[in-house]
């Protein structure tokens, strides 16, 4: 979220306090304000960019998510219902709340709702693997819990060029494992715990 520093500092050794030198230790030496304070307030946001086989990209400069602020909480969600991951940041000190949209160019994905009926209802814990062709998507679903904010329990699943999910395996927190096969993509899909068939959502977008 914030500006990287690059620099480095050295450390002495550990060893015994000595007294006659004048060595002390003191627990927390200084009060620090708790609410609404900080000690490096706005700095440029950074976002970057998982690129395979190769270092994480910074995209902070062409994206505009490079504001100063004193930012502290981002949740990121598929706020328009496109497929694809977007930003809400939260700063401290007042001012809106910034939605960023993800706007690179649209690929096929799932949104998959798992309900629990032995397993917790949210299904969270759950590990699910598509199977693709060649090749093999692993997801893990849990809440994701940002500082101060939470996301939706549910797994958005980008899928690229793939037009057809061969066969889902949903490894419940119980220990049960479930395949169902032939999911379309870009759609929200329903699948309940022992249940023998999944459910297709029609994808509603905001309008504006």
């Amino acid at each position: 979220m914030t500006q990287p520093l690059d620099r480095t500092e050295k450390l002495p050794q550990l060893g015994t306090l000595d007294e006659e030198a004048g060595e002390f230790w003191v627990a927390n030496p200084f009060t620090m304000p708790a609410e609404r304070k900080n000690l490096s307030a706005f700095e440029p946001n950074r976002l970057y960019l998982n690129v395979p086989n190769n270092p994480f990209l910074d995209a902070s400069f062409a994206s505009a998510a490079d504001i100063d602020a004193d930012s502290r909480s981002v949740v990121a969600a598929d706020f328009n219902r496109d497929g694809a991951v977007d930003l809400l940041v939260c700063s401290v000190g007042g001012g809106p709340l910034r939605l960023f949209l993800n706007r690179f160019p649209p690929r096929h994905w799932v949104r998959l709702h798992l309900v629990g009926k032995t397993s917790n209802r949210p299904a969270i814990g759950s590990r699910v693997i598509l199977h693709c062709g060649s090749r093999q998507i692993v997801r893990d679903l849990f809440a994701p819990n940002p500082f101060m904010g939470q996301g939706p329990p549910q797994l958005l699943i980008g899928v690229g060029d793939v037009t057809q999910i061969d066969r889902i395996e949903i490894r419940w927190p119980t220990g049960k494992v479930q395949e169902m096969q032939q999911l379309p993509v870009n759609r929200d899909i329903i699948i309940r715990e022992s249940a023998d068939t999944f459910e297709v959502q029609e994808v509603v977008t905001p309008t504006s």
